[in-house]
């Protein structure tokens, strides 16, 4: 059982290092929005398994939003479109496209801060605030590894729920009823759901502490018989 100090100056860490990141937020999202969507566009330029799935991330603040949104696209867009805006932490546009149905394609909202910067500043402040001096450089970064992975996953459950619907036109795959009640569930949980946010970053950091003790045990053990071994 750790002492109670420990804990509290734990917590207090968590709070200030979390605080940190996330008020300078206003000043950093034009630069992390920017990366955000450039990850995107490099993940998801072929949407996994279906090479003909493609999906562009554009900036909603663009003032060149609708030549960026036509270059885009396979057809031409009728000059009077009504452009989706940038609406509270929406600062991206999502494209999805379909080659095998080059004239159709749909437009989705979605925030980088909620999305993803939540969740990474999250796992950061836990990982920084973890009391194991410079070994906690090694829980940001296998931290940082996983908490991209789920971001990756919240991305794709929320394309997979408009690639797969059979409404949509230009649908990669028609899934059953059943199928898409659970991509549904499965994103309100993950994707939709702030609560995710704090539950996923605490597992990734536990997952990452307890790989680190798990790693330096294994080789204390390793060091520790080796001798015994070439002495036989």
């Amino acid at each position: 059982m750790l002492p109670r100090k420990v804990i509290i100056r734990f917590a207090v860490f968590v709070v200030f290092f979390y605080s940190l990141l996330m008020i300078p937020w206003p000043g950093l999202e034009r630069g992390y929005a920017g990366i955000f969507r450039a990850g995107g566009d490099a993940l998801f330029s072929r949407f996994w398994f279906w090479p003909s799935g493609n999906v562009r991330f554009l900036d909603l603040h663009s003032e060149r939003l609708f030549e960026e949104l036509d270059a885009a696209t396979p057809g031409q867009l009728p000059k009077g479109v009504k452009l989706p805006e940038a609406e509270g932490v929406k600062d991206t546009l999502m494209v999805l496209m379909n080659s095998a149905k080059p004239d159709n394609f749909g437009l989705l909202r979605t925030g980088s801060r909620y999305l993803a910067y939540e969740p990474l500043a999250a796992v950061l402040a836990l990982s920084l605030a973890t009391p194991i001096g410079w070994r906690r450089i090694w829980v940001v970064v296998w931290g940082l590894f996983w908490v991209h992975i789920f971001i990756a996953v919240r991305v794709s459950l929320i394309l997979a729920g408009e690639f797969f619907n059979p409404a949509k036109k230009y649908a990669l795959a028609l899934a059953s009823p059943f199928w898409l009640k659970s991509l549904g569930q499965a994103e309100e949980v993950f994707s939709d759901n702030p609560t995710a946010t704090l539950v996923v970053a605490m597992f990734i950091w536990l997952v990452a502490v307890v790989g680190l003790f798990g790693w330096s045990a294994w080789r204390s053990s390793s060091e520790t018989s080796r001798p015994n071994a070439q002495g036989r």
